[in-house]
């Protein structure tokens, strides 16, 4: 299974989770079988001084490199939203800690995407209210869970 996650530095295993997902400087990429890691390289991410668009760019290169699993701290609805069409499933993991700790979310996190946005752009201001209550409402819950994390460290 390949497995990405967007870094602040070219560590391989010891590489921290940024906060960015399509700015990240770097993107680890890790090859995982039943046994454990098989591989793990660290690259400069393409897209990280891209003017916009950068996420969705990102997940589209993902996609042509077999990825099926990303580890990252947010990601935006137009990354979101490319990721599930390419059928790679988000796993969201604190910033900060290192791609080893991530990868240990693999078994303990459910595989979770933030509320897609509907076709851009929106067809009424009530459509794009609604979908900001929504996110609004999983960033609430993914603030909570991050702070229960912090509690039992």
């Amino acid at each position: 299974m390949r497995i990405a996650v967007p870094v602040d530095t070219s560590e391989g295993l010891r590489s921290r989770v940024s906060f960015l997902f399509g700015r990240a400087p770097y993107i680890a990429i890790v090859e995982k079988t039943e046994e454990g890691v098989k591989e793990v390289s660290v690259e400069s991410n393409p897209y990280a001084q891209l003017p916009g668009g950068a996420g969705p760019a990102l997940a589209n290169l993902l996609r042509e490199r077999g990825v099926s699993i990303v580890l990252a701290s947010d990601v935006g609805p137009n990354a979101a939203a490319t990721l599930a069409s390419a059928g790679i499933s988000w796993i969201p993991v604190p910033a900060g800690v290192t791609v080893e700790e991530a990868l240990g979310f693999l078994t303990s996190q459910p595989q979770i995407s933030p509320p897609a946005p509907p076709a851009y752009p929106f067809s009424s201001k009530e459509e794009e209210i609604r979908w900001l209550k929504e996110r609004k409402k999983w960033i609430e819950k993914r603030l909570r869970e991050i702070e229960e994390a912090l509690s039992r460290s």
